[in-house]
């Protein structure tokens, strides 16, 4: 089964698993890991360390970051280049994460989908669900039914 980490500064990780499981319902294959304010970079590098070999990683394992070239996405990607290289291969790190990526993640997770296939989705959908909405655009709508 797909093993999910999250890898946030202060409480985003914990937040987002809290928001999915608020949708989706509980999951044992997702781990979170928060950086404190003022927390030692280096203390946080073992707690994503020990989160990440804690998960089984047998299995195919996606770290989700907040922001790229942050502290959690380097220590992630030092975490993830400590791994055997069997495991290395297995394991993806995606910065940027929202909720509709984790629970994109989750779906498939349960669909135990090929995770090539999974990052490639989980990525699209991402991106897929940002969009901006202003009154202004209501209104050239309702001009629009007018005629």
């Amino acid at each position: 089964m797909l093993e999910i980490m999250i890898v946030t500064h202060g409480k985003l990780s914990e937040g987002l698993k809290d928001a999915a499981e608020v949708i989706v319902g509980t999951s044992s294959h997702i781990e979170t890991v928060c950086l404190e304010s003022g927390e030692d970079i280096q203390t946080f590098g073992e707690k994503v360390k020990e989160k990440l070999t804690m998960i089984n990683t047998a299995e195919p394992v996606l770290v989700f970051v907040d922001l790229i070239s942050a502290s959690p996405y380097n220590q992630a990607l030092l975490a993830v280049n400590e791994l055997t290289e069997e495991k290395k291969a297995a394991a993806y790190v995606i910065g940027g994460v929202n909720l509709p990526m984790l629970l994109e993640a989750i779906n498939h997770q349960m669909l135990h989908t090929p995770i090539e296939e999974a990052v490639e989705q989980i990525v699209k959908q991402g991106k897929d669900n940002l969009t901006v909405w202003h009154a202004s655009a209501e209104e050239k709508n309702l001009d629009e039914d007018d005629f």
